[in-house]
């Protein structure tokens, strides 16, 4: 796994912990839960993609983004690790949100009350769709989680 220098859980937790929701946004000032990865992944030199366009409701029209936008630059991973993607579905099936694995089942992501830290058990591991880690990482490690 590529060695992320000076990274930590609780660097994350200080620097994005209580930063406002904002519907598309991408700095300090707001994120939502895809800008809040965009802007850890950058934080460590590593380009995401970004969703385009996308309207407010997307997900309640059966559109997929996430999981349409993923696969070449995501490996599939069995059981999460820190800075990994961890995808949720909502009541429609659709992969409408995503957050970043930290440690000791603590998710990291932004909710319309802002960034938060959650536990990853059993009410939201139903709610989990898939676990990603970036390619960039991979570079030299295990692979396979």
């Amino acid at each position: 796994m590529k060695i992320v220098k000076g990274l930590t859980e609780q660097l994350l937790i200080d620097r994005y912990l209580g930063i406002p929701y904002k519907h598309r946004g991408r700095n300090l000032k707001g994120l939502d839960c895809w800008g809040l990865i965009i802007h850890i992944y950058k934080s460590i030199g590593i380009k995401v993609f970004d969703l385009e366009s996308y309207e407010k409701k997307w997900s309640k029209k059966g559109k997929n983004y996430f999981v349409e936008n993923y696969y070449s630059d995501w490996v599939p991973r069995k059981a999460p690790v820190f800075l990994d993607v961890i995808l949720f579905r909502n009541q429609n099936n659709v992969v409408n949100h995503a957050g970043i694995y930290l440690s000791y089942s603590k998710v990291l992501q932004s909710t319309v009350k802002g960034v938060i830290i959650t536990r990853f058990d059993d009410r939201i591991n139903g709610k989990m769709d898939s676990i990603f880690r970036h390619i960039e990482l991979t570079r030299g490690g295990d692979e396979d989680g």
